[in-house]
């Protein structure tokens, strides 16, 4: 009896116990060395930091902050929540993408059992949990982290509207949509799919939209009054918030060679081949220009493609497919860094959706194949799990093996400033004048890492000349490697032939650093 009773307990129990080892398995691919990887610190990580201050210190309260281009302030907020809490660390501005990376699982699976169904959605789910494109992107300091879970928000309150018929479904889906403009500028393609959408349903369902119109001009009303502070925002400096966008389009004369439509068609195939055959090669986004998905995945994708063109007639693979379309568009447009898998990271929804999709229909065939042989329905699901394990080997080995021991990783995430404000940090109360030869964009990750933490200044190569060579007998100056390093030494060398030198080298590699020139007299 109790075999019997537990057997029945696994059985009724069993998809829920698989989601809990989903979203476990999320958790490690996301926490999982959080405070070593990524190494060190992206500049543009840093400014969410500089930004962050300005809440904390100086109550700048934005929508949208200008400081390094236009950005939407969201996540900055949901960041200074564990920055008041932890300080101006590393860590602090990477527990907020990594916590959405978790909940951008979960909304996975219910999306997309919504959508279509509980086994679908358990594999989807599992991709989208160990992928590292998502991993990578779902463990740095960037708001783009954040799309994934309000597109899978979204679609889930949008299912859950289209089959009650419920005006709650209709509200939440409306605050879903409307948050998800706050997050990165890549989400406002969603308008290109809710348009076509509606094309779409007024040729197919036309019925449905005049028996919900109310509840439809409802959700409208409701996204309205969510995006009236990122409207009167942009309305009010559209330059100052929409610059960043025009700036990358390939329709800059900059980066199109007075050629747009060879640009644009160069960057469709670049963007489309990056799933399953070439990937982003910089390794902030990706590792080493590898497909997005591996072989298993991108296959299983592909599949989920051609069910959608063949069932377009049906809502659920009609949208699913407009939805890909439409977030394409981010990185389609533009022709700068391609592939590039940070802008492409409003496809990875619908991009697992269609990859489970291929997963369950293979399964179904099987199983219709050998509807009473036990064994043969077996060895295939076997054969699919195995893949799926084996799916999971490659992705932690691609991360946190292969990404995470290349030494373009490190330079990535600029190694060098983070070791600059770490010796700053330790060495900046001993009555030294520190001077540090850096500034503008490169040196914020210095800048937040230091903050309220040591003194020093930051100059550039004339104040490094203008130096007097007497006055301050105590005095460090921190030269950066670079291309101008050489000859940056060699001035201070003639302003002070008594200077000891040290170069500060990589704990990784043990490639130089910078070199800290320290004054004697």
């Amino acid at each position: 009896m109790m075999k019997k009773n537990n057997k029945n307990f696994i059985k009724k129990y069993f998809p829920g116990l698989l989601l809990v080892g989903i979203i476990l398995i999320a958790i490690f691919f996301r926490f999982y060395q959080l405070n070593s990887l990524p190494p060190g610190l992206h500049p543009d990580e840093a400014a969410n930091g500089l930004d962050i201050f300005r809440i904390l210190q100086n109550n700048d309260f934005r929508v949208i902050y200008n400081t390094n281009g236009p950005r939407e302030a969201l996540f900055f907020y949901l960041q200074a929540i564990f920055v008041y809490f932890m300080g101006n660390t590393i860590l602090a501005l990477r527990i907020a993408p990594a916590l959405f990376g978790v909940l951008s699982v979960i909304a996975v699976y219910f999306a997309t059992k919504e959508w279509f169904n509980r086994r679908t959605a358990l594999i989807a789910s599992f991709f989208f949990a160990i992928s590292p494109w998502v991993v990578t992107i779902q463990r740095d300091g960037f708001r783009a982290s954040m799309v994934p879970f309000f597109l899978a928000l979204l679609l889930y309150f949008a299912a859950k509207a289209y089959k009650t018929n419920k005006s709650i479904f209709y509200v939440l889906s409306a605050v879903a949509l409307g948050l998800g403009f706050y997050t990165y500028t890549a989400f406002s393609m969603i308008i290109v799919a809710l348009g076509l959408g509606f094309i779409y349903m007024l040729i197919k369902r036309r019925s449905w939209l005049i028996i919900n119109w109310k509840k439809l001009l409802l959700s409208f009303a409701v996204f309205g009054i969510v995006m009236t502070p990122l409207l009167y925002t942009t309305i009010k400096d559209p330059g100052g918030s929409t610059a960043r966008a025009g700036g990358t389009s390939f329709l800059n004369k900059d980066l199109n060679n007075g050629n747009p439509v060879q640009t644009l068609a160069l960057s469709t195939a670049k963007t489309l081949l990056q799933y399953n055959f070439y990937g982003d090669n910089n390794n902030r986004h990706n590792y080493n220009g590898e497909p997005l998905l591996n072989v298993f995945v991108g296959l299983m994708f592909v599949l989920g493609l051609v069910m959608c063109f063949f069932n377009f007639g049906k809502p659920r693979y009609a949208m699913i497919l407009i939805l890909f379309g439409a977030m394409l568009l981010p990185s389609l447009l533009t022709a700068e860094g391609l592939p590039h898998a940070l802008r492409s990271i409003g496809t990875a929804v619908p991009v697992f959706i269609l990859a489970g999709m291929g997963v369950n229909y293979l399964l179904y065939i099987w199983y219709k194949t050998f509807p009473i042989n036990n064994l043969a329905r077996a060895t295939g699901l076997t054969l699919i799990c195995l893949l799926m394990g084996l799916s999971l080997v490659q992705a932690y080995r691609q991360y946190f093996v292969a990404w995470a021991q290349d030494s373009r990783t490190y330079e990535a995430y600029n190694e060098g400033a983070v070791a600059i404000a770490k010796y700053l940090n330790a060495n900046s109360k001993d009555g030294k004048n520190n001077f540090v030869l850096m500034g503008g964009y490169e040196a914020n990750p210095i800048k937040y890492l230091t903050d309220k933490k040591s003194k020093y200044e930051l100059i550039n190569e004339q104040q490094l000349k203008d130096l007097p060579i007497e006055g301050k007998l105590n005095e460090i100056i921190i030269v950066p490697s670079g291309i101008n390093q050489n000859s940056q030494i060699e001035i201070l060398k003639a302003k002070f032939p008594k200077g000891k030198i040290t170069t500060i080298s990589s704990d990784f590699n043990g490639s130089p650093l910078f070199v800290v020139f320290e004054v004697q007299q």
